[in-house]
C-alpha cells in the first residue's frame, strides 16, 4: 500500500514538471502551435503585425534593367533629328519658303552609317526661286581603336533651276579621326569616285576626287556647332571642281522633349555651272526634334 502511494506521488510530481517544461518545436514549426506558455499576455504580443515580405528583384539575375522595368536595357545604335522652317505671306504678295531636313546616324563598334536629306522650296507668286533637294549617305568601316577607317558614300542632288537637274555620285576612300572625344570630333577624308550628270546638255559620267572634313563641337549639354566641307575636283581637269559646305549652330531649347533650334548656312559652288550662277548660298533657321 505504501509503495502504491509513493508511486502515485512520484507520478504526479513528474507530470507537473513535464507540463511546466516547454516542449521543443519541431523543425520548421516555430509558431505553428501558438505562443509559448510563458509569453506575457499583452496587446503587442497578441496583435502582432504581419511581417513585410521582401521586395522581388526588378530584373532577372545578370540582366540590366531598362528604367527599372523587366526588359533588358539595349544599347542605343541610332540617333538623329528632323527639323522644319516655314514662312510665307498671302494677300498683296504671295510668298512661301520651306526648308526641311532629316538626318540619322547609326554607330556600332565596327561601323558608322550617316545619312541626311535636305529639301528647300521658295516661291513668290507663280515664280519659283528655289526648288532643290540634296541627299547624302556615308558608310564607314572601323578598325577597333585605330583612327583610320574606310568609307563608301553617295550623293544625289536635284535642282529645278540649274542646267543640270540631277547629279548622282558614288565615292570611296579612307578617313582619319584627328580628334575624337566627348566634346570635339574632327575627321578628314580623301577618296575618289564618279558623278553622273542627268538632265542637262550633257548626260555623262565625270571622274572626280573627293576631299573633305567633318567637325563638331559640343559647347555644353544644350549647345553645339558643326561644319561639313566636301571638295570635288575633276580628275581630268583640276581647274573644274565643286564645293559643298554647310555650318550650323544647334541649341536644345527643351531637354525633356528634345526640341532644338538650328541656325545655319549652306553653300554650293560649281566652277563650271553652264548658264547658271556659280555660287548658291542659303541660310536658315528651323525648329526640330532629336531622337
Amino acid at each position: 500500500m505504501r509503495r502504491a502511494i509513493a508511486f502515485g506521488i512520484a507520478l504526479m510530481i513528474g507530470a507537473s514538471a513535464f507540463a511546466q517544461a516547454p516542449l521543443p518545436a519541431p523543425p520548421g514549426g516555430a509558431g505553428y502551435f501558438g505562443a509559448p506558455a510563458n509569453q506575457p499576455f499583452t496587446d503587442k504580443t497578441v496583435f502582432v503585425p504581419p511581417a513585410t515580405p521582401p521586395a522581388p528583384s526588378a530584373v532577372l539575375p545578370g540582366v540590366e534593367a531598362a528604367g527599372g522595368g523587366l526588359l533588358p536595357k539595349l544599347p542605343k545604335y541610332w540617333s538623329g533629328s528632323a527639323d522644319l522652317g516655314l514662312n510665307g505671306s498671302s494677300g498683296n504678295s504671295e510668298v512661301l519658303n520651306i526648308r526641311t531636313s532629316v538626318n540619322a546616324r547609326r554607330k556600332t563598334d565596327a561601323n558608322i552609317f550617316t545619312t541626311d536629306f535636305i529639301y528647300t522650296l521658295s516661291q513668290q507668286g507663280e515664280l519659283t526661286n528655289t526648288n532643290q533637294a540634296i541627299y547624302n549617305a556615308r558608310d564607314e568601316i572601323l578598325f577597333g581603336t585605330s583612327p583610320w577607317s574606310l568609307y563608301a558614300s553617295t550623293l544625289v542632288e536635284y535642282d529645278e533651276l540649274r542646267d543640270l537637274n540631277f547629279r548622282v555620285g558614288v565615292y570611296g576612300g579612307a578617313s582619319y579621326r584627328v580628334i575624337d572625344d566627348d566634346d570635339v570630333t574632327f575627321k578628314v577624308r580623301a577618296g575618289a569616285g564618279a558623278l553622273r550628270e542627268i538632265g542637262g546638255p550633257k548626260d555623262r559620267w565625270v571622274p572626280e576626287l573627293a576631299f573633305g572634313f567633318d567637325y563638331k563641337y559640343h559647347l555644353n549639354d544644350r549647345n553645339s556647332f558643326l561644319a561639313i566641307l566636301d571638295y570635288y575636283p575633276r580628275v581630268d581637269d583640276f581647274g573644274k571642281y565643286r564645293i559643298r559646305a554647310r555650318a550650323a549652330y544647334e541649341n536644345v531649347i527643351d531637354k525633356e522633349n528634345c526640341i532644338i533650334l538650328r541656325l545655319g548656312i549652306q553653300d554650293r559652288y560649281d566652277s563650271d555651272p553652264g548658264t547658271s550662277k556659280r555660287n548658291d548660298l542659303s541660310y536658315f533657321a528651323t525648329l526640330g526634334v532629336k531622337f
